[in-house]
């Protein structure tokens, strides 16, 4: 998505333009959405069957737990059974306490929310201890509607069940048909290989943000893929090195001009192929001839040279890693983790997203039983579900929550009063919760921007059609479910406003400084060579740009800035440029001693770079350009010098000319 700064589209249009993209179809969203649908569906059966209670949050539980592939579900499943189980036997020991004691059931809750918070912010484990207090809180709550010990203990009992079914079918189906994580990456790379070979033979740039985005998340998705195979835990180092690598070809891929000559981007091209190919088939690729021929070289612009030996560079590298990756040894002893972050008890960030949260959700509690209408007790859930970091990335999710309930509510109102009348046995009802999920799932499976939003049809739905054992027909329950739905976004949008608020806007900044830190040390001559500050700017920049889209949702309920504050006034396509060039740099090889002044200059905006990741987190703007000099430009080679040692000094004037075109605000 474009940044805020950069968008000139109209809000309508660009809705329109979101939505085609997020609903168009992709590699393996059908057979995502056929995964869901069908586990959907045996639930409910089962549930309704059986008459487990609750089976609305039954099918629901199906997307919580559903991935794109199968090692995140499991991965999913195994946390919620054990919250579920942890949150199970918290609650029976409450009611020991609190039962009869309303005036001790509240602190209790709110320590509960407030603990439970903290440790999704400080510790690995923290979706366990998010579960589990969401459940505990959720389970005190309904001693204000079953007053019968008997049958709340019989409920809360009944809750593992509720989870322990769907997580169960979803987990099987995923492990017997579901998306292998090893093959979902090797698919992935292979079609951002071809997509960059296109792009070289075509010499047309399309979409880039989004495909380094994908190639910054194939990390994760590989590390996945080491939980269902052993043998690829041995290469884990080799696959991390070639998907930062990836991510930078296609950061090098950017700063080519148009209309450099085809000659010189075909070899580029073929030698992605054949890295291609080598990698479809595990094998060894043939050393590959990325570089043009010196006189294609000599022929080039000053702008397209040192980028065209940047990228074969950058191809040789890749190739390498993959024949290195066959003979991959045993993977090294894991190293001890700590349980908490580094600045857990350190930041205070941590303890007031906590506190905001808490206050949010007690005040949902308060007004809902002070009016007595627990029906609007979604309230709770929705201040647990949509509490994220800044307030932009709160009332995005909170939009999400809102337009997917109204949705979802108005196509259970419509199945209530038109469909379910006629309905007589299950197996219609199982055509029509089959129906409608794939609907939901197919934006389920969407991107973080719109994904939440068909959760939550499929939530509303689900309260909706499945209000008991046999044909529904209240529709007060959507009603509450709506209303609850609203209370909960407006106490959360008041509480993340005025208590301690923190825009989308500062955390693009952090983002922003954190990329131009890494790249400052990537200029040092002891940090070219290791691994991992290429993928970490790219990964940085990405997040901001995410930060800088969701910046719109603050509205004015924050004091006013300008958004192109967060990057020093520089455009996102400026910082990808300066990012761009710098990699640009590092790649470059003098083949012998490195001359003094082009160390020198290197020094200077090494310094430059780090002087402005400060001065950004302060909140000022990029430090002078003039610093980024260390004196007169390093001296021209001679004119029959070679091709690559021109390009090494020309990369330095490419890098300065970007940094002159960042402070100027110039893309």
């Amino acid at each position: 998505m474009a940044p805020i700064a950069d968008t000139a589209r109209p809000p309508r249009s660009a809705l329109l333009s979101l939505l085609r993209e997020e609903l168009a179809p992709r590699p393996g969203r059908l057979a995502a959405v056929a995964r869901i649908v069908g586990c959907c569906t045996v639930v409910v059966a089962i549930g309704m069957l059986y008459q487990i209670p609750l089976p609305a949050y039954m099918a629901y539980a199906v997307f919580l737990v559903s991935r794109d592939e199968a090692a995140s579900t499991l991965l999913t499943g195994v946390v919620a059974a054990l919250a579920f189980a942890v949150a199970v036997a918290l609650s029976l020991l409450f009611y020991t306490l609190d039962a009869s004691e309303p005036a001790l059931r509240l602190p209790l809750m709110a320590a509960s929310t407030f603990i439970a918070m903290f440790l999704v912010r400080t510790m690995p484990l923290g979706p366990v201890a998010f579960l589990a207090g969401f459940v505990l809180v959720l389970s005190q709550t309904l001693i204000d509607r079953i007053t019968n010990l008997e049958a709340l203990t019989r409920l809360v009992l009944w809750l593992w069940v509720v989870v322990a079914v769907p997580v169960t079918v979803t987990v099987l189906v995923n492990l017997a048909i579901g998306e292998d994580p090893a093959r979902l990456a090797r698919r992935t790379s292979l079609r951002l290989l071809h997509a960059l070979a296109a792009s070289l033979r075509g010499d047309v740039i399309s979409a880039l943000p989004q495909l380094r985005a994908e190639a910054v998340g194939l990390l994760e998705v590989r590390e996945r893929a080491g939980m269902l195979h052993r043998r690829l835990r041995g290469r884990a180092a080799i696959d991390t090195m070639l998907i930062e690598t990836l991510a930078e070809l296609l950061s090098l891929r950017e700063m080519l001009p148009a209309g450099t000559p085809a000659e010189a981007r075909l070899p580029l091209a073929l030698a992605c192929e054949d890295c291609a190919a080598a990698f479809a088939r595990d094998g060894v690729p043939a050393a590959p001839q990325a570089l043009p021929d010196a006189t294609v070289l000599d022929a080039l612009s000053p702008q397209a040279r040192p980028v065209i030996v940047a990228m074969a560079e950058a191809i040789a590298r890749f190739a390498d890693g993959i024949g290195a990756r066959r003979t991959a040894g045993a993977a090294p002893a894991p190293s001890a983790k700590s349980m908490f972050v580094a600045d857990a008890f350190s930041n205070p960030g941590h303890a007031r997203f906590a506190l905001k949260t808490t206050i949010a959700v007690m005040a949902a509690y308060v007004i809902y039983s002070g009016l007595d209408w627990p029906g609007i007790s979604t309230s709770i859930t929705t201040c647990f579900f949509v509490a994220l970091g800044s307030l932009g990335e709160t009332v995005h999710k909170l939009t999400l929550r809102l337009v997917g309930a109204l949705t979802g509510g108005l196509i259970g109102g419509l199945c209530i009063v038109y469909v379910l009348p006629e309905m007589e046995d299950i197996g219609q009802l199982s055509l029509l919760i089959a129906a409608v999920s794939a609907a939901c799932a197919w934006v389920a499976t969407g991107s973080e921007r719109v994904s939440y939003a068909g959760m939550q049809m499929a939530f509303a739905f689900f309260l909706g059609v499945m209000q008991g054992y046999g044909p529904s027909t209240d529709l007060t329950v959507l009603r509450d479910r709506v209303v609850g739905i609203l209370l909960g976004n407006v106490l959360m949008s008041l509480v993340f406003s005025v208590l301690w608020p923190v825009s989308a806007v500062d955390r693009a900044r952090a983002s922003v400084a954190t990329a131009l830190r890494t790249l400052g040390q990537l200029l040092a001559d002891d940090a070219r060579a290791k691994p991992g500050p290429r993928l970490a700017v790219v990964r940085a920049l990405g997040q901001a740009r995410q930060f800088m889209s969701i910046a719109a949702f603050e509205l004015r309920m924050l004091p006013a800035r300008a958004s192109r504050d967060a990057t020093g006034g520089v455009s996102m396509a400026g910082l990808d440029r300066l990012a761009g060039a710098t990699f640009v740099v590092v790649e470059q090889r003098f083949g012998g001693d490195v001359p003094e002044d082009a160390t020198r200059q290197d020094q200077a905006v090494s310094e430059w770079l780090v002087a402005s990741a400060d001065r950004l987190a302060a909140g000022a703007a990029l430090a002078d350009a003039a610093s980024a000099r260390s004196g007169p430009a390093p001296a021209a080679p001679a004119l029959d010098a070679p091709a690559t040692l021109r390009a090494a000094i020309e990369a330095r004037g490419l890098l300065q000319a970007e940094i002159d075109h960042a402070v100027a605000g110039r893309t």
